[in-house]
């Protein structure tokens, strides 16, 4: 038996035969190689000359030719340094007039990214444009820029307001000029024609200067034009339709039972044609409206009546509030618009003579309560219910000083202090000048008597503060006078000057204060009315470091003579004992005096004595001149 043995095929070696798929992988692989020896050759390149910017470029004018990052960034410095501080031109068209202006791009968010840049031109040169410009040489290159689009856009505003012209809004006023020989006030309607502004297109500047900077050159901003919502055509239907209409009769005002006539003249000023919501429309000034009814008629509104306290016998009583009746503009206006835009009842035909004046129009506005400030219940809470304390004073001869006491306390009298509430007798009377009233009275200035506005007043400051003082209140400040007044009790008085000097105290007391204040008679009495807290009395001490006064001679031509009183000091103690019982509280305070010197309006004998010769004697050549006096201490602020 025979075994069959497979055999493979003989290979084909003829010369002339060619077998394609083994030799075309073999050139491919060839191909292949060669890209991949040119792709590293270029890859290699392109790493190569990356590291250092293109020979021949410049940015900013600088040459960064062939430096690398950090010299580029080194050669930058100063030419991003200029360019930061330099002012960008920039030049404003459209709408108009040209305008050239600069912006700071410090200041408007403009930048330049030196890094960025410096990355940008030493990069790897992965594309062949960037790789042929290594070959090549370089060109001028932008920096790269950072832009901040809320500082650009607040950068911008100083040009915006430049820029910026409002358009001119078609309205139409009214002009009263007189009537002829006794006729009444015309009114004549004066149009004003609208035309377009201009305003600097915001959004459009802030791209055009980031797009253009750094620039040397002016860059190019739009503007834009704002229209008005009126047409010169709108004005003149409006004259003719709204504000002749408006004007042509006399318009009544109703309201809680009573009736206002307002003329043409009377309306005038509170009328006006304007653009609302891009039409003609007549509108009313409400407040002037409101004005105008009550000058034709005053009883028109009734204004409220804040409660009040009424003193009777030295009780105090609450006068109870009153509600008034009021008008409120915003619905005047409305009516009195309504009312001068309606359509007349009948119209007669344009070709009708002419005949009587229009009957008046009506418009019908409802009042509205008007609260007091103060209500009769809130006044009640307070607890003014009896006289707390009660000060009086005597006046002197000088008629002016009086005159000036009674301005003041008439500024005092009626205050009301809620619980808390401090009270400044300079806030509350006001400076002492002659435009108020007052005249020239003694007051104490630099330890004299001198003549000044407002003298006297410290009388009433005086008073006040013993009134406070057996209120049992909270005084803050009070200053007594330089030496002491005999019609005042002693540590007990307190001086005044508008620029230094105050009188303030507290309402302490948990209710409310009510203080009276004027004169009767020969007398000034100030009155505090409230809760009585305190059992008040007053304790001094002898008096202490006397202080002798001295004669002064005074060659002035405004000299006042004034007699001597001795200084000294003295303590005055407050002793507070609650009503009803309880601990005391006692409060003092130490009053120093200066003595009171006498002023003698002359020369002093003595002096003229020794600079009088003697007969016999003849002056020495070489006697020596007698020294001169002290100069005076600066002046102390007046006190009255």
């Amino acid at each position: 038996m025979h075994e069959r043995v497979d055999r493979p095929a003989e290979q084909d070696t003829a010369p002339g035969r060619r077998h394609g798929p083994r030799r075309r992988t073999r050139a491919l692989v060839g191909l292949g190689a060669g890209v991949a020896v040119l792709a590293g050759g270029y890859a290699a390149a392109a790493l190569a000359l990356g590291g250092q910017a293109p020979r021949g470029t410049t940015v900013l004018g600088a040459d960064v030719g062939g430096l690398d990052r950090a010299g580029v960034e080194r050669a930058l410095a100063a030419p991003v340094a200029a360019v930061r501080a330099q002012p960008l031109p920039v030049r404003v068209t459209g709408a108009g007039e040209v305008v050239e202006a600069t912006v700071d791009p410090a200041a408007s968010g403009l930048d330049v990214d030196v890094p960025a840049t410096a990355r940008a031109l030493t990069g790897p040169a992965w594309h062949p444009r960037d790789l042929w410009r290594h070959v090549a040489g370089g060109r001028a290159e932008r920096p790269v820029t950072d832009v901040d689009p809320a500082a650009l856009r607040a950068g911008l505003q100083p040009l915006a307001e430049r820029v910026e012209r409002p358009a001119v809004e078609g309205a139409v006023v009214f002009e009263v000029r007189p009537g002829a020989a006794g006729a009444p006030p015309a009114v004549v309607p004066v149009p004003t024609e609208p035309a377009a502004g201009r305003a600097l297109d915001t959004a459009g500047a802030a791209e055009a200067l980031a797009a253009a900077w750094p620039a040397a050159q002016p860059v190019q901003v739009p503007a834009r034009a704002v229209e008005p919502q009126l047409e010169p055509a709108d004005v003149s239907a409006a004259v003719e339709e709204l504000a002749r209409p408006a004007v042509a009769a006399d318009l009544v005002v109703a309201g809680g039972g009573r009736e206002a006539v307002l003329t043409p003249a009377a309306l005038a000023p509170a009328l006006a044609v304007r653009a609302v919501d891009g039409e003609a429309r007549l509108v009313a000034d409400g407040a002037v409206l409101e004005a105008a009814v009550l000058a034709a008629d005053p009883a028109f509104e009734a204004p409220p009546q804040d409660a009040r306290i009424e003193v009777v016998d030295a009780r105090p009583r609450v006068v109870p509030s009153v509600d008034g009746t009021d008008v409120e503009p915003a619905a005047l206006a409305a009516a009195v618009t309504d009312a001068l835009t309606a359509p007349p009842a009948s119209a007669p035909p344009a070709s009708a003579p002419a005949g009587p004046a229009p009957a008046p129009r009506r418009a019908e506005v409802p009042l509205v309560a008007g609260a007091p400030a103060l209500s009769t219940r809130e006044l009640e809470e307070l607890g003014v219910v009896e006289q707390v304390s009660t000060f009086t004073t005597n006046l002197t001869a000088d008629r002016g000083r009086t005159e000036n006491i009674r301005i003041a306390a008439a500024a005092v009298d009626g205050t009301l202090l809620r619980p808390g509430e401090e009270f400044s007798l300079n806030d509350t009377v006001g400076q002492r000048t002659a435009a108020r009233g007052y005249n020239r009275a003694p007051v104490i200035s630099n330890g004299r008597l001198v003549d000044d506005y407002g003298g006297g007043v410290s009388q009433l400051s005086t008073t006040l503060f013993n009134a406070v003082f057996f209120a049992g209140l909270d005084e803050i400040e009070h200053k007594p006078h330089s030496f002491y007044i005999s019609r005042y009790p002693e540590g007990r008085e307190a001086t005044i000057d508008w620029r230094s000097i105050d009188n303030r105290f507290r309402n302490d007391s948990g209710h409310g204060v009510f203080i009276t204040a004027g004169i009767s008679g020969n007398q000034l009495t100030v009155s505090m009315y409230g809760t009585k807290r305190w059992d008040v009395r007053a304790e001094k001490s002898p008096r202490f470091n006397a202080r002798a006064p001295r004669t002064v001679y005074d060659t002035d031509s405004d000299c006042s003579p004034q007699s001597a009183n001795p200084g000294f000091d003295v303590t005055v103690t407050r002793v507070m004992t609650p009503v009803g019982g309880g601990a005391e509280q006692r409060e003092s305070w130490t009053t120093r005096y200066n003595a009171q010197n006498r002023v003698v309006c002359g020369p002093d004998p003595a002096t003229v004595r020794r600079a009088s010769p003697s007969p016999s004697a003849s002056p020495s050549p070489s006697a020596s001149p007698a020294p001169s006096a002290p100069a005076p201490a600066p002046a102390a602020p007046p006190a009255g």
